[in-house]
């Protein structure tokens, strides 16, 4: 008895952790794109705002290069609104810089989860016939487990929680063997560790630059898959060296770490 008492200790604090683990891995983006800037230090938090709002009014008086040199700068600095990282994206795509367009737009939704982000992408993909954008149904599904990631997941593992109370229970007070129970109790947490374990957010880059070379290995003797331009959407599925391991229309490719942007906040 006291060995099966232990063992449903080890289990509900191993549901417990991940849950925690969860929880704070998952950054909450509305709260990010709600509060205005981000990350922003309370002894420069005034001189980041007097620089957002003298960029604000470049961009308001049409001078966008002067406005994005301050955007850039507050945004390299860790300091950043949703708003800015929009107009960001505008000034650039005014620029005809479709890379660093794309970029800041896949920033901004990060930042404020705006859906209108999504189909402006799927436009300026299609418009340039770039590769990566494609939102099919099951892209959408897979999008909207990534976006309730922390929700499901403690809802399972409460669901979990619940059949090990009932098992116990069962066997305790009922002297019932749960067998069903301990069926749907293994079932609930193989769905909980497939959700953990494959329904993360994965890594994303941005071409950054007009000439890129796609290569069949980490290395600059590699033969040639392709010569791409800016603005295509990658996949990074690893890292070696200097060199960046993604996918290219379903095949795999290497690519220079310099020649690519993480898609990050």
């Amino acid at each position: 008895m006291q060995k099966r008492v232990s063992f449903l200790f080890i289990i509900i604090a191993s549901i417990s952790i991940s849950a925690n683990t969860i929880a704070v891995a998952q950054p909450n983006y509305a709260e990010t794109a709600s509060s205005g800037l981000a990350d922003v230090d309370q002894s420069n938090s005034d001189l980041s705002t007097k620089a957002l709002i003298s960029a604000d009014s470049l961009y308001a008086a049409k001078q966008y290069t002067q406005a994005f040199e301050l955007y850039q700068s507050l945004y390299k600095s860790g300091h950043y609104s949703p708003a800015m990282l929009l107009k960001m994206a505008h000034i650039q795509e005014g620029l005809n810089h479709l890379g660093e367009s794309l970029f800041y737009l896949n920033i901004y939704f990060l930042a404020s989860d705006d859906h209108q982000a999504l189909k402006k992408m799927e436009e300026l993909a299609k418009k340039n016939n770039l590769e990566g954008y494609e939102t099919s149904e099951t892209t959408k599904i897979f999008m909207w487990l990534q976006e309730e990631y922390t929700t499901l997941a403690l809802a399972i593992a409460s669901m979990a929680l619940f059949l090990l109370a009932l098992m116990y229970y069962q066997r305790t007070k009922s002297q019932v063997k749960p067998s069903l129970t301990g069926i749907l109790l293994v079932t609930v947490l193989a769905i909980l560790f497939v959700h953990i374990n494959f329904s993360k957010k994965e890594s994303r880059g941005i071409v950054a630059d007009s000439q890129t070379y796609l290569m069949s290995g980490p290395s600059a003797g590699a033969s040639v898959v392709a010569i791409i331009g800016e603005g295509h959407q990658l996949e990074i599925e690893g890292k070696k060296d200097v060199w960046l391991h993604v996918r290219w229309k379903e095949k795999d490719a290497w690519i220079r770490e310099t020649r690519l942007r993480a898609i990050t906040l």
